[in-house]
């Protein structure tokens, strides 16, 4: 009967609050289902109370002069009805709607890190979901569904979450959000001249590539030669034109002038006793005077005359641009790049012999004044200066075809330059600060990256540096159990081929730990939460750049003992010597000194605590790659990693087919379920789905087996 006076659930209460079962009505349900085993129920006193004043106020109502204005009578309701809710509310003893993200059901984030190129906002991860979550056509995922809203921060809308419902198979009712590291925008537009500057340091460094793509580069560095013989070609013939001189007086004028430097320097050096430096100057000025005699005896050996140039004037106008060019391979490209100008000159000399069949077969010239004219790069060859724009227009199209919208990534991003330093520290910055946002949110405890491509070395750097920064104020070793004193202590290096039963244990030990972590930081209530918290559990690669990691990351050591060293072992000595610094993080880590896998004694704190090259013993490294073949069948920029990084990186080579074999240029095909004939049956999905694990059972730790050694020693 106090219900119906009160109109809790009548018509009355929707003509006084417009909603049906009554605003006020939901509210009083919604708080008695929240109220929890325990909590004290609001008692008889307070029920009757607010009968009784309910009743009053319908009584006052009644009384109300019914001849009056309807509308004010209306308002009039509404204000009494209104009041007297109010008032049994704030007489009730309710237990406040608090929700504590720290008890609450938590969820999984996959951060996803797109590659190289002009990448649009989520391109990437969505075409993750379509590979892992709903794959077209696949009958086991017609029930996953997927919605999308703005992150928590509201920082940005055009970035937003992906959340899925309920992943069948998992333990706890699971659900995953789906981030996107966007950094694309971050990356301004690559300029062509330093693709072509990154161009030329890469080949400084020698074909030290992966096997079987050394053939790239000897491509790429002659191509390069030929470019630098186009630029001295046309410099010169601009010269030529606009001077109104000679071939020989290019020559001459400048070699003049470095001489007389040389004589001036040599008399400085000779008055101050500086006998290293006279020695030097002296060869110099030897070598300079020599050279000027033998150019004096081939003008007067071949003095030329009726209509023919003399042989000096010959040997200027063909092999200055030569000459040019090669000083400027040197200046760029070191020894390495001489290697390469010598088999540029071969080619050369290649192309010069079917200009004489070409010169030959279409003009009626004598031989002699064919050879004269048939060197491609010589001032009097007709052939030199369309050959050169040739040349040049081959690298422009390439350039905007494919450099300088993908490699320009890569040379921004590995370049040292200090404006590529700005670029680099934008990138990284927004990468730490997403992944300690996941971190510091309260719904996660269980934090997956997935990369591709030069991703995979942005990601890379963005978990070595938020690991840097948290680990001094992760939970004391003591609270992490028995894992971590097995993995502290445990024999392996990165160096060390690791058999199955090593990679499970590690990998299963790895996993509790991270749950270790979560259940004395996430799991607990806010106020509970004295630590910093490391939740990624895996780390998944997908076509990484990282596999070239000396090529790319590396510079020659310049220690004495790598002096005497081919390139590729002074690359790999200067990886080393980062690996021992604790500046790349390897799977499992180095063990240096008396420290652990994971562990340190600080003798300044007086307590054990996890240093900061531990990573990759708390986080599974899984690598997922197409096998390459000839360069351009398979992933020329993916491979395998633990050869580099460590041997307990799970490297899946995979394939688009089920019967095997390499497609076409597959570097973008590791999420694509188009791929024909077997879409979404295809191996390299059920290799991403297990690596990923969005359920977070086993198949992290099946596949091991399905994992491939390949050769050679980590780093």
């Amino acid at each position: 009967m106090c219900r119906a006076e009160a109109g809790g659930t009548g018509a009355d209460d929707r003509d006084v609050d417009g909603e049906g079962e009554g605003g006020h009505g939901r509210a009083l349900a919604r708080s008695r289902r929240v109220l929890k085993p325990g909590r004290r129920k609001p008692s008889a006193a307070h029920a009757d109370s607010g009968c009784h004043l309910v009743s009053g106020c319908a009584t006052f109502v009644k009384k109300i002069d019914v001849a009056s204005d309807p509308n004010r009578l209306v308002f009039r309701a509404k204000v009494v009805f209104n009041f007297a809710f109010s008032l049994i509310h704030s007489s009730r003893n309710f237990p406040m709607l608090s929700i504590d993200p720290g008890v609450e059901h938590k969820r999984t984030a996959i951060l996803v890190v797109h590659g190289i190129g002009s990448q649009r906002a989520l391109e990437t991860v969505r075409g993750v979901i379509r590979g892992v979550w709903r794959n077209k056509g696949n009958p086991d995922d017609k029930g996953n569904k997927l919605w999308t809203h703005p992150e928590k921060s509201g920082v940005d809308i055009d970035l937003t979450v992906m959340t899925t419902s309920e992943v069948p198979g998992s333990a706890d009712k699971r659900v995953v959000d789906f981030h996107e590291l966007y950094w694309a925008h971050l990356m301004s537009e690559t300029k062509a001249v330093a693709v072509l500057l990154w161009l030329y340091e890469l080949c400084r460094k020698g074909p030290v590539m992966r096997t079987g793509l050394n053939g790239l580069w000897w491509a790429a560095s002659i191509f390069l030669c030929l470019m630098n013989l186009s630029f001295a070609v046309l410099a010169i013939r601009g010269v030529l034109l606009f001077s109104e001189t000679s071939a020989q007086n290019i020559l001459i004028a400048p070699l003049l002038l470095i001489l007389c430097s040389l004589v001036f320097g040599l008399y400085v050096a000779l008055k101050w006793q500086a006998l290293r430096l006279v020695l030097w100057l002296a060869a110099f000025c030897v070598a300079g005077f020599a050279a000027g005699l033998g150019y004096l005896w081939l003008e007067g050996t071949f003095p030329g005359g009726n209509g023919f140039l003399d042989g000096a004037e010959i040997l200027t106008l063909i092999g200055l641009p030569t000459l040019d060019a090669l000083l400027a391979t040197y200046l760029v490209m070191g020894q390495q790049g001489l290697r390469a100008f010598w088999r540029t000159l071969a080619v050369s000399l290649l192309v010069s012999l079917a200009f004489i069949w070409a010169d030959q077969h279409w003009y009626d010239r004598s031989l002699a004044e064919t050879v004269l004219k048939a060197w491609p790069w010589g001032l009097n060859s007709p052939w030199s200066a369309p050959i050169a724009f040739g040349v040049i227009g081959i690298y422009l199209a390439a350039n905007g075809a494919f450099l300088q919208p993908y490699l320009g990534d890569a040379a921004r991003y590995f370049r040292g330059s200090p404006a590529n330093v700005a670029v680099r520290r934008a990138i990284r910055k927004e990468a730490v600060d997403t992944l300690a946002r996941l971190h510091e949110s309260g719904r996660y405890d269980r934090i997956v990256v997935v990369a591709h491509s030069l991703g995979t070395v942005v990601a890379y750097d963005m978990l070595r540096a938020y690991f840097s920064r948290i680990c001094d104020e992760l939970p004391p070793v003591t609270l992490l159990g028995q894992e971590f004193l097995d993995v502290d202590g445990a024999p392996w290096q990165p160096e060390k081929v690791a058999t199955h039963e090593e990679k499970v244990e590690l990998r299963r030990k790895a996993r509790q730990l991270i749950a270790n972590i979560a259940d004395v930081t996430v799991r607990r209530p806010v106020e509970q939460r004295d630590f910093k918290s490391w939740l990624v559990t895996d780390f998944v690669t997908l076509g990484s750049a990282l596999s070239h990691a000396y090529f790319l990351m590396c510079e020659e050591a310049k220690d004495p003992d790598a002096a005497e060293k081919n390139g590729h072992e002074r690359l790999r000595a200067d990886f080393r010597r980062r690996v021992e610094e604790r500046e790349f993080p390897t799977c499992p880590p180095k063990r240096l000194q008396q420290d652990g896998l994971l562990a340190f004694d600080n003798p300044r704190k007086k307590i054990r605590q996890i240093h900061h090259g531990a990573l990759f013993g708390l986080t599974r490294w899984t690598n997922i790659y197409f096998p390459i073949e000839q360069i351009f069948w398979g992933d020329a920029i993916g491979g395998p990693l633990a050869p580099t990084f460590g041997r307990h990186i799970v490297d899946l080579p995979v394939s688009t087919r089920l019967a095997g074999g390499a497609d076409f240029f597959t570097h973008t095909a590791y999420w694509n379920v188009d791929r024909k004939p077997d879409t979404w049956k295809a191996p390299h999905l059920a290799a991403l789905r297990d690596a990923i694990n969005l359920s977070d059972k086993t198949p992290t730790i099946d596949f091991v087996s399905r994992g491939e050694d390949a050769p050679g020693e980590a780093g």
